[in-house]
């Protein structure tokens, strides 16, 4: 009884064997990232700014699909505009996450898309954005935010943690990208019924100044920037070197690239799904996204958790596993078939993705993470364009159903094939 009073009373009797913090169930936890304040401050604000992404991009869909007759290959246009940046921008991205203060860029390039998003609401509103070149314009100036922010973004949320927590900080990450999808267009759902587009783009604005104010509170770990006169794109080439140098760095924005051209593409053409394969209206379309970001979410979870092991084959039993239900969802002509399916998409969409992620960031140094971060992005959001619109383009020559069964098919073969290969294990 002594000796467990005196362990009860003595603090450092709960420290481990190598004198390393308390531990207990939380420190195991997929949430255990949100122990630290500036992670959970910085997740909170990049909750606002994704929701009013979200909002502004049902929003511009919408307005195309109203103006076009639910045109797969001008939706398929809509989303090779807005994400074309991601191919061209990116690089430069990474390269200033890595040069520069992450928490103060972040800021004034999040607030110059709050700033953006009030211009579209008042042009919307006062009836000076009725063409699609208007719409395509704005989709390409917002695709150019996105991408330059995306890597700091990254960055960032590795500066909040500690690197033991690096994993669940990922996963937590990832399951805010999708409360953004579930909330924005839940949000924006009314607002559109009430006062349209005008209304749901002021919607916008509000979160996206929303997630700055908070943003500005947060503080980083101390991170001093690699000193050399390289030049952009002298870095830019440092980075791909560091890749070239790792195999499983190389697999992993392989896998990441053909994920995004024959999986993810697929959100591009779900408005036609909606409206002319299940003869819906905007509801059942934003239900849809909903969906998808609610087994995003349980995906994240999952990919957060230790219950599998973080390694290539794991990713490539999910590309499979993406592909065969994207061909199924193709077949789907009822709108709970589509709904089952596009939660099951949502889901292993964005294990995956939270996979590749975390792997990715564990296996990137320090000094490099702005730029390494950059080529995974680059990997899945710059080939995204070339994706939607080639699903745009087969889907007006064989039909929606068809274009997504081979797209479908394409993926499942690929992730078949990287299963054969050899796999280096990562520790996790």
């Amino acid at each position: 009884m002594p000796l467990r009073l005196t362990r009860f009373i003595n603090p450092k009797s709960h420290r481990n064997r190598k004198g390393s913090e308390p531990t207990n169930r939380f420190s195991s936890s997929p949430f255990r990232a949100f122990r630290h304040r500036s992670f959970a401050v910085l997740w909170t604000g990049l909750l606002f700014y994704r929701a009013g992404f979200w909002i502004g991009l049902l929003t511009f869909q919408i307005l195309i699909a109203r103006l076009t007759d639910s045109s797969p290959l001008m939706l398929g246009l809509l989303s090779f505009f807005s994400t074309l940046p991601m191919l061209l921008v990116t690089p430069f991205g990474g390269v200033a996450a890595d040069r520069f203060d992450r928490k103060h860029l972040t800021l004034l390039n999040q607030g110059g898309m709050g700033v953006a998003a009030g211009v579209i609401s008042y042009m919307v509103i006062t009836g000076r954005a009725e063409s699609v070149t208007v719409i395509f314009g704005f989709a390409l100036l917002f695709g150019v935010g996105m991408a330059f922010g995306i890597p700091l973004n990254q960055a960032s949320v590795a500066n909040s943690v500690p690197p033991e927590d690096l994993r669940s900080a990922v996963s937590i990450n990832s399951i805010g990208l999708n409360l953004a999808r579930i909330g924005g267009p839940a949000l924006a759902g009314p607002i559109l019924a009430i006062w349209g587009p005008g209304g749901s783009f002021v919607l916008w604005t509000v979160a996206t100044l929303t997630g700055v104010l908070a943003i500005s509170r947060i503080t980083l770990r101390p991170y001093q920037p690699e000193q050399d006169t390289l030049g952009v794109w002298g870095r830019i080439r440092q980075g791909i070197d560091y890749v070239r140098e790792r195999p499983t760095l190389i697999r992993a924005l392989s896998l990441s690239a053909v994920v995004t051209l024959f999986g993810t593409s697929y959100m591009a053409i779900l408005p036609v799904v909606a409206y002319k394969n299940l003869e819906g209206d905007d509801q059942t379309f934003t239900n849809l996204i909903m969906l998808i970001g609610l087994g995003a979410i349980v995906g994240a979870i999952l990919a957060g958790s230790k219950w599998l092991p973080l390694n290539i084959n794991t990713i490539s039993w999910a590309a499979i596993a993406f592909g065969l239900g994207l061909g199924v969802f193709g077949m789907s002509d009822t709108v709970w078939q589509a709904a089952i399916l596009v939660t099951w998409l949502g889901g292993v969409n964005f294990f995956n993705l939270t996979c590749l992620t975390t792997l990715v960031q564990m296996l990137a140094a320090e000094e490099k993470r702005g730029r390494i971060m950059s080529l995974l992005i680059l990997a899945w959001g710059g080939l995204y364009p070339i994706g939607t619109l080639a699903i745009g383009v087969l889907g007006e020559v064989i039909t929606t159903s068809n274009a997504l069964l081979v797209f479908g098919l394409v993926l499942a073969a690929y992730g078949t094939w990287s299963l054969t290969r050899p796999v280096v294990q990562t520790s996790t």
